[in-house]
């Protein structure tokens, strides 16, 4: 039986450095966010659940379109963890793996999600991550067997805390634009000019 694999979308920062929300800024004439549901669509993740806070009612409306879940974490001024875990907690019990997509990723390709769900089918690693050069890279997939761990996290902290305590499968991913997320002006303009 094929394996079930969601996909959870972190939307709920603030965006402070951005000084706008940074789900909403446009890439190849949509919004962030709708490339990052739509990669995680494509890839056959499901469900695909998005987790918004400081910026919902924005948010919201702009994936009114996408078969999606969408997932409001009133904690998110607390920090990521807040947001990894309202995302697991909306999940269904016969979940296999999640993995975690960030919205300030937009250019992430649905071939690099593929690959995640092939080695970690073929590994049954716990943790499957992309690795640019000696770089580690998002999205990654998380196995249920590290969903406790996750929910134990606090604050600002995303499940890279927890990679000691588990067997990382690293797949090597060639493109080093990868790395690049989001997070100012600068940030944005050189995603822009990449294209």
């Amino acid at each position: 039986m094929p394996e079930s694999i969601a996909g959870i979308i972190l939307a709920a920062g603030a965006s402070q450095r951005m000084g706008q929300p940074k789900p909403l800024l446009l890439w190849r004439g949509k919004p962030f966010i709708c490339h990052v549901a739509r990669t995680a669509l494509d890839a056959g993740l499901t469900p695909v659940v998005i987790v918004i806070g400081a910026h919902a009612d924005e948010v919201r409306p702009a994936l009114a379109d996408l078969p999606v879940e969408i997932v409001y974490n009133p904690n998110w001024a607390e920090g990521q963890s807040t947001s990894v875990q309202a995302g697991l907690q909306s999940l269904p019990p016969e979940t296999d793996a999640a993995i975690f997509l960030l919205a300030d990723q937009p250019h992430v390709p649905v071939e690099l999600v593929r690959a995640l769900l092939e080695q970690h089918a073929q590994t049954g690693a716990p943790i499957v991550a992309p690795l640019v050069g000696e770089q580690r890279g998002n999205p990654v997939l998380f196995d249920r067997s590290t969903f406790s761990d996750l929910m134990s996290l606090h604050g600002d902290a995303g499940g890279r805390l927890i990679f000691s305590r588990y067997r990382v499968v690293y797949m090597p991913w060639y493109d080093p634009s990868l790395l690049l997320d989001v997070d100012t002006l600068e940030d944005y303009e050189r995603l822009l000019s990449s294209e």
